[in-house]
């Protein structure tokens, strides 16, 4: 099927506008974006609104399927990071949904929505019904439009259109052009969880549910499984260099159906960035991911906060629920001996972990001070905190001063756990719910002494884990055994570059294969003794990695993927007007 590009009116005269600064593809009636849309869309690809340096929504029709894509550019990036040119040069959100308005793909650029009501839009999203297919089609169309959008832009508004509107374009790229590769990622991530699971099994741990503490009033993402992922890189910005951090959080929305939600923490999102670590998918309610409302500070001093001080929040908040605002720990600590900022403080990045140098528990976060509590029973500090069904969960004061006591309580003010000497004369107990809720932590002391010290929840189900694509092997037979296979979805049009040069020392060798399991290219040596494939694309599909050790060796690495647009045989016309190099950074 040849797709196309039309205006729903005159190109001419949203050009025309976009002198003033105000260009506007109209659309034929007042539809809100994220509602049930009942057009009928033509085939291929159609720009309901385009507003010159500010924002692009389009629609993407396939047979009797349709995709909306829209992006807004929020502000500047911070002034620090623009020396780097891999970062973003302005905070830009971005979503993708299906016509009825389910979401597929969220993006936020910075601490904010640059529109508030997509917040407003994220509850609306709790009353739908969820959906009666797998949506893995959907994710394919998104790749498809990504693929389209730049290039027939350009065909009928002309390279000043491309380039106004550059960031919001490269923002719906970032992850489109990859979409299936996440969606396959993340059905390989569940499909041993999956095995043996009945349906009735399967909609419980998949469904989450309501709760009746404090997120209820305000809840961000609605119930189900989740994942949270953090992604880093090395960056070089005005004092020097550092790390940025950001996160995506999959949700798995039943068989086959998945949401992504980026958080680019005010640079680099997830989606160019490699993974470093994630919290396993929990059964969890509705929650809130939060991020900093303070202003941001390269340091994290002062009353300021960096993308690392997000990325830690957000961590808090999937493992612990409702239990800061936006504005305390991270936020607000001022020259904290536990921040991460480029080396000035402490250098890295955020783990996925319950430590508080680097992980999401921060040293002031649950503290308590009690005395004559009657072993938990009175006079005790109280905490809640929103556990799910079926994970596990240490909740401790281990290093705290004096011989403390925990008692745990659901709901109902029933005690389901306690602990008294479970490390020295501090506590540690263990706990699994079969009900997700909000529970209450009894902080206290033995008898009626007086104690005091820091209570540390850790997620057990949650890990740091290597990037997806580490492997470890022995006795390949050069790749041709006993290999990791990765499957990787490929568009005719792009050059792969597989390597795993640089991520160990050991001799690895590297097969790759189409979707008919038919080698179509294959290295040993191409940096040392490791290896990498260079293979332009003709045909797009499933492709599959087989990553294995020279001979019988044994071997370890991470396996990385880039692409780039081949270069085409005939000059795309607008970019012979305008190009690259020209135009405007972003």
């Amino acid at each position: 099927m040849r797709t196309t590009t039309r205006f729903i009116t005159l190109l001419a005269f949203a050009i025309t506008l976009a002198a003033c600064g105000e260009a506007n593809v109209a659309t034929d009636d007042a539809i809100d974006p994220v509602r049930d849309d009942s057009r009928d869309y033509p085939q291929g690809l159609t720009v309901l609104d385009f507003k010159a340096d500010s924002s692009l929504r389009v629609a993407f029709a396939k047979d009797d399927r349709v995709i909306i894509m829209e992006a807004l550019r929020g502000r500047s990036t911070p002034a620090e990071y623009k020396s780097d040119p891999s970062v973003p040069r302005f905070e830009v959100d971005a979503r993708i949904t299906d016509k009825q308005g389910r979401l597929l793909y969220l993006r936020r650029g910075g601490d904010d929505f640059v529109d508030p009501t997509w917040a407003d839009d994220l509850l609306w999203q709790d009353n739908m019904l969820p959906p009666q297919e797998g949506n893995f089609q959907l994710f394919e169309m998104i790749a498809e439009a990504s693929n389209l959008i730049e290039r027939e832009l350009a065909n009928q508004g002309g390279a000043d259109s491309v380039a106004s509107v550059l960031p919001e374009i490269k923002a719906l790229k970032n992850f489109g052009v990859k979409a299936p590769e996440a969606f396959i990622a993340s059905e390989s991530a569940i499909a041993d969880r999956l095995e043996g699971m009945s349906p009735e099994e399967l909609i419980r741990e998949a469904g989450g549910g309501g709760t009746d503490g404090p997120e209820d009033a305000q809840k961000y993402l609605g119930s189900g499984w989740y994942f949270i992922a953090v992604h880093r890189k090395s960056i070089s910005f005005t004092f020097g260099t550092g790390d940025h951090s950001a996160t995506r959080i999959h949700k798995y929305a039943g068989p086959g159906s998945f949401t992504y939600f980026d958080f680019c923490n005010h640079g680099t999102c997830a989606g160019d960035m490699g993974e470093k670590c994630r919290l396993t998918m929990i059964n969890k309610p509705a929650w809130t991911a939060m991020t900093c409302s303070t202003e941001y500070n390269t340091w994290s001093n002062s009353g300021g906060h960096n993308c690392h001080d997000d990325t830690r929040v957000q961590m808090a908040a999937f493992v612990y629920g409702p239990v800061m605002a936006r504005n305390q720990y991270w936020c607000n600590d001022g020259d904290s001996s536990v921040d991460l900022s480029g080396g000035f403080e402490q250098g890295g990045s955020p783990d996925c972990n319950d430590g508080t140098d680097t992980g999401y528990n921060h040293p002031s976060m649950l503290n308590y001070w009690a005395t004559n509590t009657n072993s938990a029973q009175q006079n005790t500090t109280n905490y809640t905190v929103v556990l799910s069904a079926n994970a596990t969960y240490t909740i401790s004061t281990c290093g705290a001063s004096g011989d403390t006591y925990l008692r745990l309580k659901n709901s109902s003010g029933t005690q389901v756990a306690y602990n008294d000497d479970g490390c020295g004369l501090q506590s540690a107990m263990t706990y699994t719910p079969s009900v997700t809720g909000t529970y209450t932590i009894n902080a206290g002391c033995f008898s009626s002494n007086t104690c005091y010290g820091k209570i540390h929840v850790k997620l057990v189900s949650s890990s740091s884990t290597p990037p997806a694509t580490w492997y470890s092997a022995t006795n390949t037979n050069s790749a041709l055994q006993n290999t990791s296979n990765f499957y990787q979805y490929f568009y005719a049009g792009y050059t792969y570059t597989i390597s795993t040069c640089g991520s160990t020392a050991t001799d690895t060798y590297l097969r790759l294969y189409n979707g008919s399991n038919t080698q179509v290219a294959y290295n040993d040596d191409a940096c040392s003794v490791q290896s990498t494939i260079v293979f332009p694309v003709t045909a797009t599909g499933t492709y599959i990695v087989k990553a294995g050790c020279y001979s019988s060796g044994t071997c370890d690495g991470v396996v990385s993927i880039t692409s780039a647009v081949t270069p085409p045989s005939d000059p795309i016309t607008y970019e012979e007007a305008v190009p690259v190099r020209d135009l405007p950074a972003y």
